[in-house]
């Protein structure tokens, strides 16, 4: 990971699966500021992920950069919107629920 994101660094430790802690590693600078911004989001509709990235994140082709990452496994696609990949959205509820005990 080129620069070290506080927010993907925390979610890498509670991750198990390998090949999702090697992706999340293997980050470019852009797709780092589009996790970051779909952990904080969750499930975004298309035009406003499109142009919130755009506008207030300063990602020159966030259409482009949303695609990799979910052929990474990282985002994926409904009807309409975009949303953090089941496998990310199970860990940021295992990070809650242990910040609760």
């Amino acid at each position: 990971m080129s620069a070290k994101s506080k927010i993907i660094l925390n979610v890498m430790t509670y991750i198990k699966d390998e090949k999702l802690k090697k992706e999340l590693e293997n980050l470019t600078q852009e797709e780092i500021k589009v996790l970051e911004y779909f952990i904080q989001n969750v499930s975004v509709g298309v035009i406003a992920a499109v142009r919130e990235l755009k506008s207030l994140y300063r990602v020159e082709d966030p259409k482009n950069v949303i695609r990799k990452l979910i052929e990474k496994g990282l985002l994926e696609q409904g009807y309409g919107n975009y949303s953090l990949a089941r496998s990310l959205r199970e860990t940021l509820l295992s990070i809650i629920l242990a910040g609760r005990t």
